[in-house]
């Protein structure tokens, strides 16, 4: 793309409100818990990852509360990319 053709776009796109963040959601998102899902998030745990790649892992990524809850409810230990 040329530079006059960003410029203009740029220019066109200057007064337009920004979208509402919307969360992203997943196919698992608020589904029941099955005990594959439960062992899953125990090994990825177990093996270093945070708990917002476990969500991505199990595809509740919508709902990384839901997931922190439950491994908490087992006792697991984690890791957050947040601080809390």
């Amino acid at each position: 793309m040329s530079t006059l053709r960003r410029k203009r776009r740029s220019r066109l796109l200057r007064g337009y409100p920004r979208a509402p963040y919307v969360r992203p959601m997943d196919i698992y998102d608020g589904k029941l818990w099955t005990e594959m899902d439960l062992e899953d998030l125990t090994a990825i745990l177990r093996s270093g990852d945070t708990i917002e790649e476990a969500a991505h892992h199990l595809c509740r990524l919508g709902t990384v509360d839901d997931v922190r809850r439950k491994a908490e409810e087992l006792g697991l230990k984690y890791t957050s990319r947040k601080p809390s």
